[in-house]
């Protein structure tokens, strides 16, 4: 519990905040009809996925790891609606997601 109280960990977990906030906006802005200026956007180091892989390895200890899975999902959300606020109605469609 000590770790909550440093610094670095804070910093950490905003590095991630911010790096899923930035892939979930390129990332699902890049799959919209946009003109096609985005390019691939790889988002492999701020992944919930990856998260849970370094856990699981014993690389990463569990404070830590809850706090970027907190600032993953919490970083796309906030990149999904600034997305949905940045994006015309014609073109946003449902964010590149699939629909039925």
């Amino acid at each position: 519990m000590r770790e909550l109280r440093s610094s670095a960990f804070w910093r950490a977990v905003l590095a991630e905040f911010l790096g899923s906030l930035l892939y979930a906006l390129l990332g699902l802005g890049a799959s919209l009809r946009w003109a096609p200026a985005l390019g691939h956007v790889s988002g492999g180091h701020v992944n919930p996925a990856i998260t849970l892989a370094f856990l699981m390895a014993s690389q990463l200890s569990l404070p830590r790891a809850v706090g970027y899975l907190l600032a993953q999902v919490l970083g796309m959300l906030a990149g999904a609606g600034v997305l949905y606020g940045v994006t015309p109605g014609p073109v946003r469609g449902t964010l590149g997601l699939s629909a039925v």
